[in-house]
């Protein structure tokens, strides 16, 4: 985005935008922390059922088990971000208030000159049709 559209860009759009990236850069975090903890976990496990110590495996098992289900909702919450941050990219996209009334009185001036009539246009092609068979 330009500079200059992003005075143009509404507050609260901004504002939830702002807030989706700040929540981004927070599982971001998180899931390296958890990316550098899965190995030790991992290798806990290992070194407990080696040593024939099943209560401390399965407690170390349920810890990597609960960091990995981590790992994958954080990585389902990044999909919803981005499917978020679409949504608000389209969202700033559209017309404010005031470029649809602009465009309503624009249809309305040239409705009023007479030189088109955009409803009776849009009428036309509505009942057209169209033939493409190859009859030859």
């Amino acid at each position: 985005m330009k500079i200059d559209e992003v005075s143009m860009v509404d507050p609260v759009v901004h504002a939830k935008m702002t807030m989706l990236i700040q929540h981004e850069k927070k599982l971001k975090a998180e899931l390296e922390e958890l990316k550098k903890d899965i190995p030790t976990w991992a290798k806990r496990v290992e070194l407990a059922q080696v040593k024939g110590m099943g209560d401390l495996a399965r407690q170390a098992g349920e810890r990597l088990a609960s960091l990995e289900a981590r790992v994958r909702e954080i990585e389902h919450e990044f999909e919803v971000i981005q499917m978020d941050r679409d949504m608000l990219k389209y969202e700033a996209r559209r017309p404010s208030g005031v470029e649809a009334e602009r465009a309503e009185a624009l249809l309305d001036s040239i409705r009023l000159a007479g030189l088109v009539d955009p409803d009776a246009n849009e009428h036309k092609t509505d009942n057209m049709t169209f033939d493409f068979t190859d009859e030859e």
